[in-house]
């Protein structure tokens, strides 16, 4: 070692050669050695060559000859010790670290030595399988360094027909393990290595089809190794159509599977469900004219089964094939195929319906203690269901439209009986993928059913004993409209209002307090639904959704963050759990924030005041995203541009209906929208002190106190009013551009706008303090008079008026102390002998009172879709 040059760095290729011969030395066993040593020390051998690329030979144009040729030497040297290692069967920990290298050595070697010397290194493993003298963790090694050597050959095109060839010889070898083999390793090397070859080289399986088939579901049936090697055999078994690649193969596969399904369920669901299911079944998965098949990969499809072991056992293998169904759905497959949707959906709903209760009709039939064992399954059956309904909805996406309703209901009606945390949360995932895949017309239909079981689930009190109300009835109290009338400065807090629910329910103290994983579930539906639906008519349900999300933030925050051990907010769990659910109550508040919405977002001061200290808290994830939401954040605070929308002339005889886009800072400031910024520029708002526009109107001179009628006005007022005539005509522009929706109908132009309760309040302010009239303005060039009354409406529909004389002082004073609601107030802007009428928008009664079109539960032309 004396002897050798010095190396540049750790990246000069001189130091691969050499580390190689060191391992080789030092780490690798050779005929010499008696013992392996520690198993351990090959974990440090695959660890160096893969970080260093030790087996790659990849030079430079600028590398010597005689480095190249040292390092394709240690390459040598080093397979040869493998091949050597791999033919000891003397030694059987020898021969399984070789078997083990070798595999490496098939992934980390060039091209050009893999293409040379693969077929030699196949033939070493495939001794090692076929023979049956070798110990067990020497061919579970074979096999799992086979299942690499198919896999680098897959990536050469030009080696596709010799690599389905040397695959062909693997069948027959492997088939005979999971029929001999008595070991899980062995079984779990075996079904590793065919799905290997079924997904590199299909055509390999062909000839063996039927038998890999009988092979597989026979494993699955019989059931008689772990659940974890169970579900390996049901993703091959979902798999093997591929090595046919038609269409014939997939559905036949699908109808046997949903068939025997359908027949173990109605063995196990006796006297639990009606007699007609399995009629239904074999009506939807077997063509007219067809005769219904007995028996399946050697189980019949209907018998006795008394046995609550043999029960057990078949609902393992519903469960399995279900998996394996939801593995066909979400697999690429290389033709397109039809799929048996309302089969499935039937299926579905047929597991999903059962919740162990008995009939009177059935209720002698069923002994107790079966119906017991019922119960104790059903909840890994449900789960099951779910997750196939799950795979139906991810792969079929928007041609599951047909059966839109029908996916609906069952989603609706399983929601409200579901009180279990695991199958909660699958049910919240569920609607959260059919939000995003399905989009608006799914969360017109869904958005209540959302937010009725999200606001039960994320209610901030429910861990406190004293608001364990019945469910049902506090999520109907809690989303009742209030109608009765209060004041504007009692205002109630959440939790306040849950006490009072409490107070008013009957409260059956069974409910268990939330877990933190169906809270995080809760709130990533209520962000997909805000996300796709919060454009939506959504008064009824918005308003409540952004309190609590707000709510939850800021009692999440009171006690400090998630790192502190004083959180008394979050439920007791581990720190992790309570930094998720901090983040996803974070994530959900951003998207309420920035969901289009009627108004403009109700916290969003709070909102920038949490971000911002919540961006504090530095190398956690949290702050990151506070930092992301803060930078999204800024749409609202500055605006960048304004809609492009003109308002058409007055003399316009075209009908004009506007909808305006809902612009993400539309209404999200008290004074930066272009209606507020019209307003304040006519006077109709106190501007800031340091005003200059302000200051010139008033042109220094004090105003009188003194009341004044809509007859006698004083010198300043007149001049004011001409200022803001100049004022009006630049402003209209500014406010055509805000949140309305215009019609025009000959002479006359309606423009219905939201207006801001702030902006509302000052208007009523300035009147009464200044004790002046609303001005009259006078176009001088046109001679147009341009006047602004205030209507109360108390039940907040669209009031208009037509007189043309400006009202008194007196009167404008006594309808601004009206008790009408402030969303209902309208303000009519008329001119001679145009007018342009002002208009809020409906109250939230109205607009939430609207209905919409109900999906149609239809059966659709054809019970398959394709995919």
């Amino acid at each position: 070692m004396a002897g050798l040059e010095n190396l540049k760095d750790m990246y000069d290729v001189a130091l691969k050669p050499r580390m190689l011969r060191t391992l080789l030395k030092e780490e690798v066993p050779d005929e010499k050695k008696q013992q392996l040593g520690n198993p351990s020390k090959l974990s440090r051998v695959v660890s160096t060559i893969q970080t260093f690329k030790l087996l790659s030979e990849s030079f430079n144009n600028s590398t010597e000859p005689k480095l190249i040729e040292r390092w394709r030497s240690a390459i040598d040297d080093w397979v040869n010790r493998l091949l050597l290692l791999v033919s000891n069967s003397t030694m059987p920990d020898k021969c399984w670290a070789g078997i083990c290298l070798l595999g490496l050595t098939c992934q980390e070697c060039s091209s050009d030595r893999f293409l040379a010397s693969y077929a030699v290194w196949f033939d070493k493993l495939l001794l090692h399988i076929q023979s049956p003298t070798d110990s067990q963790f020497v061919k579970v090694a074979s096999c799992t360094s086979m299942s690499d050597m198919i896999t680098r050959l897959a990536e050469f095109p030009n080696a596709k027909k010799d690599g389905s060839s040397l695959a062909g010889k693997v069948i027959q070898p492997v088939l005979k393990l999971l029929q001999e083999g008595s070991s899980e390793n062995v079984w779990e090397g075996a079904i590793h290595l065919l799905c290997t070859i079924i997904t590199c080289f299909p055509a390999s399986v062909h000839r063996h089809y039927d038998s890999v088939e009988t092979a597989i579901a026979s494993k699955i049936l019989l059931g008689r190794c772990s659940i974890n090697l169970l579900k390996k055999f049901a993703c091959c078994l979902a798999l093997l159509p591929k090595s046919r690649g038609d269409e014939d193969s997939w559905l036949s596969m699908m109808r046997k599977i949903l068939l025997l399904v359908n027949g173990y369920l109605t063995e196990i669901f006796h006297g639990l469900e009606e007699e007609s299911k399995w009629d239904e079944a074999l009506r939807l998965l077997v063509p007219p004219g067809e005769a219904t098949p007995t028996s399946l990969w050697g189980q019949n499809l209907l018998e006795e089964t008394s046995d609550n072991a043999r029960k057990r056992s078949k609902l393992s293998s519903v469960s399995l094939l279900m998996l394996s169904c939801c593995t066909m759905l979400t697999t690429s497959y290389p033709v397109q195929v039809t799929v048996p949707i309302r089969s499935l959906l039937t299926l579905i709903e047929r597991v999903l319906v059962v919740d162990g209760s008995l009939s009177r009709a059935t209720s002698s039939y069923v002994i107790a203690t079966e119906q017991e064992f019922i119960c104790s399954e059903l909840p890994v059956l449900h789960s099951y269901s779910l997750e196939l309904l799950t795979s139906v909805i991810k792969g079929m996406r928007s041609q599951l439209l047909p059966h839109a309703a029908y996916v609906v209901r069952l989603v609706k009606e399983y929601f409200r009986r579901c009180q279990l945390s695991e199958l909660r949360i699958k049910i919240y995932s569920i609607t959260k993928i059919l939000l995003i895949s399905m989009g608006i017309g799914i969360a017109i239909y869904l958005a209540q059913e959302v937010v009725n079981n999200s606001l039960l689930d994320l209610n901030p009190s429910d861990d406190d004993t004293s608001s364990n109300a019945n469910p049902k009835a506090l999520s109907e109290a809690f989303l009742q409209p209030c109608h009765r009338k209060r004041k504007h400065g009692a205002a109630v807090s959440h939790e306040q209002k849950f006490e009072q629910i409490s107070l008013e329910v009957e409260a059956p103290r069974s409910r268990p307090p939330t877990l933190i994983s169906v809270k995080i579930a809760a709130l990533e539906a209520v962000e997909a639904l805000l996300t796709v639906g919060g454009a939506l008519r959504s008064e009824s349900w918005r308003s409540k959704v952004d309190h609590i999300l707000i709510t939850m933030a800021e009692d999440s925050c009171k006690s400090g963050w998630t790192t502190e051990d004083r959180n008394t907010f979050l439920p007791s769990g581990p720190t992790s759990m309570r930094a998720e659910l901090q983040l996803a109550i974070f994530r959900a508040l951003l998207v309420s924030l920035l969901s289009p919405s009627l108004v403009r977002p109700p916290h969003l001061a709070q909102s920038l005041e949490l971000f911002r200290r919540g961006r504090q808290e530095t190398g956690t994830k949290l702050s990151e995203f506070c930092s992301y939401a803060l930078l999204a954040l800024e749409v609202l605070i500055h605006p960048r541009a304004l809609p492009l929308v003109k308002i058409p002339p007055a003399n316009s005889s075209l009908e004009v209906n506007h909808g305006f886009p809902e612009t993400l800072y539309t209404g999200s400031q008290k004074h930066n929208t272009p209606f507020s910024s019209g307003i304040r520029e006519m006077g109709f708002v106190s501007p800031d002190s340091d005003d200059e526009l302000y200051e010139s109107w008033l042109g220094g001179s004090n105003e009188t106190d003194t009341p004044m009628d809509g007859k006698a006005k004083n010198t300043n007022s007149e001049k004011h009013s001409e200022n803001l005539g100049v004022q009006w005509r630049e402003n209209i522009s500014a406010v055509a551009t805000a949140d309305v929706e215009m019609q025009s109908d000959g002479d006359e132009i309606i423009v219905k706008s939201q207006q801001v309760q702030e902006s509302t309040m000052q208007l009523q302010e300035l009147v009464s303090s200044r004790g002046a009239a609303v001005p009259v303005v006078t176009n001088d060039c046109t001679g147009t008079e341009v006047e602004l009354t205030r209507v109360g409406s108390k039940t907040g529909a669209l009031v208009s008026t037509d007189e043309e004389m400006a009202p008194s002082e007196a009167d404008i004073t006594d309808k601004c102390n009206e008790s009408a609601p402030i969303m209902g107030t309208t303000y009519k802007l008329s001119s001679a002998p145009k007018s342009i009428a002002v208009f809020a928008y409906e109250s939230d009664r109205d607009s939430s009172a609207e209905s919409v079109p109900d999906i149609v539960d239809a059966d659709p032309d054809s019970d398959c879709q394709e995919i």
